[in-house]
């Protein structure tokens, strides 16, 4: 069985044939209980019927689907279900023309629970036994002189086309639904690989940070050792003072690379903004390398993505590294320009460049 959320609304509101039924089924049977004074023994045989139909119905409508019995697909059920009814509309039938009322619920049923195969068939014949039943006819020569016949007849083929075109939308319905069900499934299974793709970029944009946040750690520390190195021979002062910069720059170094590794952003932009940190990793560096640097911010700052600020840093740090190692310069500007749908960073230096 389907769950109630996933159930169109023609089954949702199968209730709704289950009261036109009982409907059909008792109202005659009570019209016909105060309007007769039958025999007692064919009171007990209209209420034994309407009884027995009544309880098909229970049992066939609520019971077993209830129980995970899925009647309108196992045909042997449905079969089952449409025999006892007929049984008990054409007993009734038999009994009085006030039970012709009954139809309606039998058909409705055999329609609702049985497929277009085996409906439309029974239905024919059905309506065709009816037919011959109520209009009283005993020989093929009484069929042309009985137009109530052809009523009968060209209803039942009315109501097979009906039937015929409410079963096409209910299966374009169902093709609907399993249409919509593989979109589900195909966003569902895109969802996961752009998930997958992302922690891929994740785990890639972390090793870059990794990389780069402790390449140019060791570039600084590699410098000030070796021009500590250098200076060992000659002026010892000059040469702790590199070694305690090369340590300096080594602790910084690994904070960095553990909060990169956290995927936190930097320490620098915690509590800050962006033209803020930058103006402090300028001073760090320029109190490094007794290089002046100069930072200046432009325009209304706008919020940006924190990877975005990150990205920006980090390229002004990998700037100032290679300004240091490469440019031999006296000074540096850094320039922060704000605008309306971009943000411009420039690292300018008055060294001998490349």
């Amino acid at each position: 069985m389907k769950s109630s959320n996933s159930k169109y609304a023609w089954e949702r509101m199968g209730w709704v044939w289950s009261v036109i039924f009982y409907f059909m089924l008792l109202l005659p049977a009570l019209y016909w209980f105060v309007q007769n004074d039958a025999p007692q023994s064919e009171q007990l045989l209209v209420a034994s019927l309407t009884l027995l139909g009544g309880l098909a119905h229970w049992l066939f409508a609520f019971v077993l689907p209830r129980r995970g019995v899925d009647v309108r697909s196992r045909r042997i059920y449905g079969l089952g279900y449409a025999a006892v009814l007929m049984v008990v509309v054409f007993w009734l039938v038999s009994v009085h023309d006030i039970f012709y009322f009954v139809i309606g619920g039998l058909f409705s049923q055999i329609f609702y629970f049985l497929p277009m195969g085996w409906s439309i068939p029974i239905f024919l014949v059905s309506m065709s036994a009816l037919a011959l039943q109520a209009s009283q006819v005993n020989s093929l020569a009484d069929v042309m002189n009985r137009p109530s016949l052809w009523v009968w007849l060209l209803g039942g083929t009315g109501g097979s086309l009906i039937a015929l075109w409410i079963n096409a939308i209910i299966r374009q319905g169902y093709q609907q639904q399993e249409l919509i069900a593989e979109l589900h499934r195909t966003q569902a299974e895109l969802a996961a690989s752009e998930r997958t793709a992302g922690v891929l970029a994740e785990r890639q944009r972390l090793a870059r940070e990794i990389h780069d946040t402790l390449a140019q750690g060791f570039i600084s520390v590699v410098t000030h050792l070796e021009a500590a190195d250098q200076a060992l021979e000659s002026e010892l002062p000059a040469a702790r003072r590199y070694i305690q910069q090369a340590a300096a720059t080594a602790r910084e170094s690994l904070g960095q690379a553990r909060r990169v590794v956290q995927d936190l952003r930097p320490e620098v932009l915690e509590g800050s903004s962006l033209a803020e940190a930058v103006e402090r990793e300028a001073d760090k560096w320029s109190q490094r390398t007794a290089i002046p640097a100069r930072v200046v911010a432009t325009g209304m700052a706008l919020p940006l993505h924190p990877q975005a600020e990150v990205t920006l840093l980090r390229a002004v740090q990998e700037a100032l590294a290679n300004i240091h190692k490469h440019a031999a310069a006296s000074q540096v500007n850094i320039t922060l320009s704000y605008m309306p749908d971009r943000v411009l960073l420039d690292v300018q230096d008055d060294g001998k460049g490349f």
